[in-house]
């Protein structure tokens, strides 16, 4: 049986898929989709049959988005063993472009689609969205809100977090007592959360990664910049490790990927520190960019520590999801596999 809010939620996702059934009736399509128990797919926010009159049909994953930005195009996970699709209120159309690109077929509210299998293909571009902002991309609001998602960084970065005291959670993710509170009952309640011999414990470790990746791609990550910077080189980094460690600056995105995946070349250097290290962008002689500079300097939401140059690859890892790069996306997908930490998440 599902919980009243699942129930509604349900409720909801159907109310949505009712909306989208006049513009699938103008492109041949029959839409069913169905819940329960026999039908919950991991990783996904239902199960959807499109069929044809012809009688050819395919089942996806499908996934609601409120809007998908091409960070999130390039963020989202494709379901591990269905099709996935992906239902919008909008997508832009960098993002429709990616997920064309990645093999993900996707419907917004102003009819624009890409729908593609054996025989079957449906590409429509250029529709403009009528302003509503469509489905919510996420149940349990407080676990995948900017603050929650601080929260849920820490317990991917650090699992025997879990198990301690809650005010030391609260502490590490830079959040409010009752801020951990919510996000824990949220998490708890989707099944990331397990109590065993009266310990608190992660599990579906690898599913809620994919999920705050996601998340982290546009709620989150838009709101760490410090500034933008460009200079003619940015190698000098790699024989500053005690200039960094001295000002208490670490490394992410690219870089720090590097250093987990030699076939990586950085071409651009993300720094993250509590506050902008001037002393560093005069002797560096680094230069204000008017956009996107070669050099990102970000501020570290966490107060957890520990002694290493890079950030956690937790972090690494959605950074170079999020940076709309299909280049970078193949070397998050290389890292999650090697490196220890995201590897063991997979394991949970």
């Amino acid at each position: 049986m599902f919980s009243k809010d699942e129930h509604d939620e349900i409720l909801n996702e159907h109310a949505r898929l009712v909306e989208l059934k006049d513009s699938l009736r103008e492109l041949g399509l029959k839409i069913d989709m169905k819940y329960g128990k026999s039908h919950a797919i991991s990783g996904a926010d239902g199960r959807v049959r499109l069929s044809r009159a012809s009688g050819t049909a395919q089942t996806y994953a499908v996934v609601f988005k409120r809007a998908v930005p091409s960070e999130l195009a390039s963020a989202l996970h494709p379901h591990t063993s269905l099709p996935t699709l992906v239902v919008a209120g909008s997508i832009t159309e960098r993002a429709a472009s990616v997920l064309r690109e990645r093999g993900i077929n996707y419907i917004d509210e102003a009819g624009n689609a890409y729908i593609a299998w054996d025989d079957v293909l449906i590409d429509i571009r250029g529709r403009k969205t009528g302003g509503r902002t469509g489905a919510s991309s996420h149940r349990g609001s407080k676990a995948f809100s900017r603050a929650g998602l601080q929260v849920g960084f820490v317990l991917l970065s650090w699992p025997d977090i879990a198990g301690k005291p809650l005010r030391r959670l609260a502490s590490a993710s830079g959040v409010s007592l009752g801020t951990a509170q919510a996000v824990v009952d949220d998490l708890t309640k989707a099944g990331y959360l397990y109590e065993m011999a009266g310990e608190r414990r992660l599990g579906r470790a690898g599913e809620l990664l994919n999920r705050w990746s996601e998340a982290y791609s546009t709620r989150l990550s838009p709101t760490l910049s410090l500034g933008e910077f460009e200079v003619p080189d940015i190698s000098w980094w790699r024989d500053a490790k005690e200039e960094l460690a001295h000002f208490d600056v670490q490394i992410g995105g690219e870089a720090g990927a590097s250093l987990l995946d030699r076939h990586l070349i950085p071409a651009t250097l993300t720094l993250y520190a509590d506050e902008l290290p001037r002393s560093i962008i005069g002797k560096r002689r680094m230069a204000r960019a008017q956009q996107d500079g070669n050099i990102h300097i970000r501020r570290r939401f966490w107060t957890m520590t520990e002694p290493s140059r890079i950030v956690p690859s937790t972090l690494i890892y959605a950074d170079l999801l999020a940076s709309g790069d299909p280049r970078q996306r193949e070397h998050a997908d290389r890292i999650r596999i090697h490196d220890d930490r995201l590897a063991s998440l997979d394991r949970l």
